[in-house]
């Protein structure tokens, strides 16, 4: 039994590091796509106003089920295109390497939502969610070239000075009143720029 379960897990890491530029390829329309929408999302909501505490966790948390689920849409065509089994068994390695922070960014938000309006801290929030989602990133990056390890990092090391700036005060701007902009540089921006440096560097597949 544990035979058969390491030889499983040798074949589906093999896969994954042979097929690692393949990934990268296709993680690019991915970022892209969530990057804009992570601009969009705070312009939408920094025009209608919707500044202050109230409503930032949810708001986001729901952007969030938004950009997953648009990512899990073009993951699932681009399975379709190279005529792949979409829940595969890396796939699934991958989704359980990356599920334990993912959640707890989950938990973040809704405990955000059901604390009192004077414990709430949108821009706490989101240098928290960063440095989670970095490490997601980072681990997840097990599977990929390094490249994806290194935004892992970027974010992990971004939300960490936000967190520093925030909490000694050392950046006026950095408070509720800019957070969805905030927000929107930090899962936004750094998504569109992670994309379209995929899209620039990707190698042509006869060059594979």
């Amino acid at each position: 039994m544990s035979a058969k379960w390491a030889e499983e897990n040798l074949n589906t890491i093999r896969t994954l590091m042979e097929r690692a530029s393949v990934y990268r390829r296709a993680l690019a329309p991915v970022a892209i796509a969530v990057g804009m929408l992570g601009i969009a999302a705070s312009g939408l909501a920094e025009g209608m106003g919707w500044t202050g505490q109230n409503n930032f966790a949810a708001y986001w948390l729901g952007v969030g089920v938004v950009a997953v689920l648009a990512a899990l849409l073009l993951v699932r065509r681009q399975a379709l295109q190279a005529e792949e089994e979409f829940w595969s068994p890396p796939t699934r390695r991958v989704a359980q390497v990356v599920a334990p922070l993912l959640l707890a960014v989950l938990g973040l938000g809704v405990l955000e939502i059901l604390s009192s309006p004077e414990q709430r801290d949108s821009i706490r929030l989101i240098a928290l969610w960063m440095v989670l989602y970095g490490g997601a990133l980072h681990a997840s990056g097990f599977f990929m070239r390094r490249g994806l390890k290194l935004v892992g990092w970027i974010f992990v090391s971004l939300g960490a000075i936000c967190l520093y700036l925030h909490t000694f005060g050392k950046v006026q701007w950095l408070d509720e009143a800019h957070a969805h902009w905030v927000m929107g540089w930090a899962f936004g921006a750094n998504h569109l720029a992670y994309g379209i440096y995929l899209k620039l560097t990707a190698k042509p597949m006869d060059e594979e």
